[in-house]
């Protein structure tokens, strides 16, 4: 498991490059799971799903990741390490860990190519889906 918190949240470049070459095989299976426990199996079992949606939102060009949990969607924004789930909330940002397994499957989809991607416009993406992520 990794122990720094400060890189844990990225995924090691041994990794990314199998996911980038290769997808989501046996071994990058392996590597996630011995990395990040068991959030990274529940991600793994996210992104294998496909629930995992990459919405494109124009004019803005302004990008959305959605993952679909088991009850709710959940907003991930990457760039600022963020998840709109209660995990994140009460212990990513507590510091008792370093990512949820939303942001975990985010990255794993983004690197293999494993996401939905949906464009919708600005306009509909703040009246209808912004609406049904549950934000703190």
């Amino acid at each position: 498991m990794i122990e720094d918190k400060d890189s844990a949240d990225k995924i090691p470049e041994e990794i990314a490059k199998l996911l980038k070459t290769q997808g989501v095989t046996r071994e990058c299976e392996e590597k996630i799971i011995s990395a990040f426990g068991e959030r990274g199996r529940r991600a793994l079992k996210t992104v294998v799903s496909r629930r995992v949606k990459k919405y494109v939102l124009q004019p803005s060009n302004r990008v959305r990741w959605i993952i679909v949990g088991r009850e709710e969607e959940y907003l991930v924004i990457p760039l600022v390490k963020y998840c709109s789930c209660k995990d994140f909330f009460y212990y990513v940002m507590t510091g008792e860990a370093y990512a949820c397994y939303h942001l975990l499957a985010q990255r794993i989809a983004e690197l293999s190519g494993l996401f939905s991607e949906v464009r919708e416009s600005d306009e509909v993406y703040d009246k209808v889906i912004a609406s049904r992520v549950f934000i703190y």
